[in-house]
């Protein structure tokens, strides 16, 4: 790399920081607008006056390479690791038909298609071609549709299949590609070369899998020793995506014991940041993970900018003659819409009629043929196709590794152009943004809550003069306007939907935060992981029932289901492998001590909110009930934990005054945020006095 290349490395994330800025100012999507900008850049850096300024930026190149191995594990790391593993079991049918079946159909009705559409045009284009392009060009990149559903509030249930999906098929895609490619290199053998082109895909997508699963087993032990060092940990998990996706490519390339074993790198990483997202993110305090969450979300953004950006600079500087091929493209466009439509309907329809119970809507069907973009993953693919790559009889000017990009382009910019900015319009002419009852009742709590905390603050703002008297009045009406409206809004959705949904949102809401302070009390050790595992599982399937208005229907003792399959084995790994440093009596001990302060946090929390100020938030026999539910669940917790500590006082007691220990260096962990909050001393100082105070 030279001085100029690293400048204009930095100056294009300069100008996708303006470009996201401008997308979110103009509502317009974000990775269309950075295309559009890359187009821009090449035309403006040959004009006469700008040329000499701007024709550095040209000395970024988007190699193979630098997408494949920089890039993409980033963005999968990114996507797979904030995927609900039990949400994605629950869906796994659809998910996995339309990423393996679903591409697969895609991938073979566009190569008929548009090896007849070739003849007819009079394009003497091989089927072997047709077939690679229709490997390149069917997956699907969820990049900018996702950020649109969330924008526009479509269903979590759609949106995770189509993310799933995404990041399942992105693997699939390329093991059919690089399968493909082989057969175009070395010739057609019949039926030898088909089933040893299905012995290495099959191998290829299981060997990811088990290589993905070992991986991230690797991966967590490490964490579990560097979970007092916060840096550390994360820097492992970051690193982690990269290092699974270039081990898989070295496995690759070098036989292990002698045995050529083909690896998916795009599963393996998917995989192993999908289990460590699921088995191994509770490792870390929840700063750090916020922390982590934020971190590798920008460093997302940041890969998805100079993709995006890149890719337009690389569309505009081709030599393809675009004019020439204009037709062939725009047919092509037609063709891959319709292959799309038709495996998401092949998929769907029968799994509809097979598994009524997971059905998906006739809206969501059409969202998922119509939201399917090209983008990432497609320019990866067909920049790997070797620059002499050619085939038996090709006669043209352009090569076949030219025809093919221009018809991908061509694909990734009708997409960008034409779906991207109409999924909205969609969205909303389906109908499918429309929150759940659920969803409206927590959020009218919480937005109530949060209306009179401003109420309460604007009076105490003008007590300390902060806020004009003159002010003062007209906020307050302003305020006092919107609680109204609020209050009215909450007492008709429960008018209409009844007491059993107050009472279903407010129930959800102490989970919520039974889960986060159980979180809490893991991260400064004083729940070991059998029991946050057991705990943490019981208020899982305890939200999922309250979701399906089936929280009558709760078991408080069950705390696995058959979603929970990767748990077990998690949970077995452990077992075999890992030796406990607590007794059973003393886990007994610390799940009821858990129970009893999570309980009793849940409770607090809801009657502060309840109580703090003129108006209450939640519906008061709702109320009422959940709070009874609480405080029977805590007594019982408690009384079962005095009986442990009064029958088992001795074989309890040096395990108790350690646990002490461990709450009291977390008490001190308080007074060490406040130094810190309120600038008092600095980190050494503070290490200085955790050092030397805390009781050993």
């Amino acid at each position: 790399m030279t001085i100029t290349s690293i400048l204009a490395l930095f100056v294009l994330l300069l100008i996708s920081s303006a470009t996201f800025f401008l997308a979110k100012r103009f509502k317009i999507p974000y990775t269309v607008l950075l295309v559009i900008v890359g187009l821009l850049l090449v035309p403006i850096s040959h004009l006469p006056v700008l040329g000499s300024s701007f024709s550095f930026l040209q000395e970024v190149v988007l190699t193979p390479e630098l997408l494949f191995f920089v890039f993409l594990p980033m963005l999968i790391f990114e996507s797979a690791f904030n995927m609900n593993m039990r949400k994605m079991i629950e869906n796994a049918w659809h998910i996995t038909l339309l990423s393996v079946l679903g591409l697969l159909l895609s991938t073979f009705i566009i190569a008929a298609l548009l090896f007849g559409l070739f003849q007819l045009l009079g394009m003497n284009v091989p089927f072997v071609i047709t077939l690679l392009f229709g490997a390149v060009i069917s997956a699907t990149d969820p990049v900018a549709v996702l950020a649109l559903f969330k924008e526009y509030n479509a269903p979590k249930r759609l949106t995770l299949i189509f993310e799933g999906e995404s990041l399942f098929n992105d693997g699939t895609a390329v093991a059919l590609f690089l399968v493909i490619l082989g057969v175009a290199t070395t010739g057609f053998q019949g039926v030898e070369t088909v089933l040893e082109g299905a012995g290495t895909f099959l191998m290829m997508v299981v060997a990811g899998i088990l290589f993905g699963i070992f991986m991230a087993t690797v991966f967590s032990k490490a964490l579990r020793y560097t979970k007092s060092n916060e840096f550390v940990s994360i820097t492992l998990l970051i690193v982690s995506a990269h290092l699974v996706f270039i081990l898989s490519e070295l496995l690759n390339t070098h036989p292990l014991f002698g045995v050529h074993i083909h690896v998916s790198p795009i599963i393996a990483t998917t995989v192993s940041s999908l289990f460590l997202g699921t088995y191994a993110r509770h490792i870390l305090s929840p700063t750090s993970d916020e922390y982590l969450h934020k971190s590798i979300e920008h460093l997302a953004f940041i890969a998805n900018s100079l993709v995006f950006l890149l890719a337009g600079l690389l569309f505009a500087s081709t030599n393809i003659d675009f004019a020439e091929l204009w037709l062939p493209i725009a047919l092509t466009i037609v063709i891959v819409a319709f292959a799309r439509a038709l495996s998401v309907y092949a998929i769907t329809v029968p799994l509809n009629r097979l598994r009524p119970v997971s059905k998906i809507p006739s809206s969501w069907q059409k969202l998922l043929a119509w939201g399917s973009l090209r983008g990432a993953l497609a320019i990866i693919v067909v920049l790997l196709i070797p620059d002499d790559f050619t085939v038996s009889g090709w006669s043209y000017a352009y090569s076949p590794k030219e025809l093919l990009l221009a018809l991908t382009i061509g694909c990734i910019l009708a997409t960008l152009f034409v779906k991207a900015t109409t999924i909205g319009a969609l969205v909303n002419k389906l109908g499918v943004n429309k929150p759940s009852n659920l969803q409206q009742a927590w959020t009218l709590h919480l937005g109530l809550y949060y209306l009179l905390t401003e109420k309460q603050r604007i009076g105490d703002l003008a007590v300390r003069g902060f806020v004009d008297k003159t002010a003062q009045k007209p906020l307050l009406r302003d305020l006092q306007t919107k609680i109204d409206e609020t209050i009215a809004e909450q007492q008709l959705l429960f008018t209409r939907q009844g007491n059993r949904l107050a009472v279903q949102s407010l129930h959800y809401l102490a989970i919520a935060i039974e889960r986060q302070y159980l979180k809490i009390l893991y991260a400064k050790d004083e729940v070991t992981e059998s029991v946050y595992r057991r705990i943490h599982g019981k208020l899982t399937l305890q939200q999922e029932k309250i979701e399906y208005a089936q929280h009558e229907s709760i078991d408080p003792s069950s705390y696995m289901d058959r979603k929970d399959v990767f748990e077990r084995l998690v949970h077995f790994s452990q077992n075999a492998f890992a030796r406990s440093k607590t007794t059973p009596l003393e886990e007994q001990y610390l799940y009821y001590r858990t129970q009893s302060i999570i309980a009793r946090k849940a409770l607090k929390t809801l009657q502060q909110m309840q109580t703090q100020y003129d108006a209450p938030v939640f519906e008061v026999s709702a109320y009422e009930k959940v709070i009874a539910i609480y405080t029977k669940h805590q007594d019982t917790s408690a009384a079962r934990l005095r009986k442990l500590s009064t029958d088992h006082a001795l074989e309890l007691e040096s395990f108790i005054v350690g646990l002490s220990k461990t709450s009291l260096h977390s008490t001190g962990g308080k007074a060490l945020r406040f130094f810190k909050q309120k600038g008092l001393t600095d980190e050494s100082t503070l290490e200085l006095i955790d050092r030397q105070y805390t009781l050993q």
